[in-house]
């Protein structure tokens, strides 16, 4: 492993918000990899700004119309972030109901009928949502159970539950408890062999941040 320069994680330790204070518990580093994530003193700093003006987007006045030119070019620069030419960019409260959205939308334009599925080793985000909406559909909801030794769900594994009527399919990129990447491309292909029109939901909450 390449050995890190103590000054540079310095300067990326300084660009962070409590990275080694708590503002209720006091001194501590922060870990909980699973239940949040630091944040940018810059993002602190914008978020604070805007939050201060009082306007909204989508009026008709040079405030709101200034938010719109904002908004806009976020999204040109999430774009270019992300390498994407096409499709849209949406936010949310957190990457837990952005997903639940994901997984809802899914069910309700998929073509009636047919089961959802899910591994065992999926965060709550894409599980627990493809349950609520596999009920609300009236569709039944496959789980398969991932592989305890390797901490992984597989495309061996997605194949030996997928069938033609599998309407949604939600994999999870990264987990935050076993820190196993899954080859998301051999799992969907694994799908698409079987259901070519499934709606396939990836949580990529933990990999987008910590992945390679």
């Amino acid at each position: 492993m390449t050995e890190l320069d103590p000054q540079l994680i310095q300067k990326v330790r300084a660009r962070f918000a409590y990275v080694d204070t708590c503002p209720f518990l006091g001194s501590r580093i922060f870990f909980e990899n699973a239940g949040g994530a630091l944040t940018l003193n810059s993002v602190v700093e914008t978020s604070t700004k805007f939050a201060a003006i009082p306007d909204n987007q989508g009026r008709d006045n040079v405030a709101s119309h200034g938010l719109v030119d904002t908004i806009n070019k976020a999204k040109s620069d999430a774009a270019d972030l992300f390498g994407a030419s096409s499709g849209q960019f949406f936010v949310g409260e957190s990457g837990t109901e952005l997903l639940f959205r994901l997984v809802r939308n899914a069910a309700t334009a998929a073509k009636a009928g047919g089961v959802i599925l899910g591994s065992t080793i999926e965060h709550p985000a894409t599980r627990s949502a493809a349950q609520h909406w596999a009920e609300n559909t009236n569709r039944p909801y496959i789980s398969i159970p991932h592989d305890n030794e390797t901490g992984l769900s597989r495309a061996e594994d997605y194949a030996k539950y997928v069938t033609p009527d599998t309407r949604v399919a939600c994999i999870l990129h990264a987990s935050p408890v076993t820190g196993m990447g899954m080859d998301v491309a051999a799992i969907a292909a694994a799908i698409r062999a079987v259901s070519p029109e499934c709606y396939i939901v990836v949580d990529g909450v933990q990999n987008a941040a910590h992945g390679t």
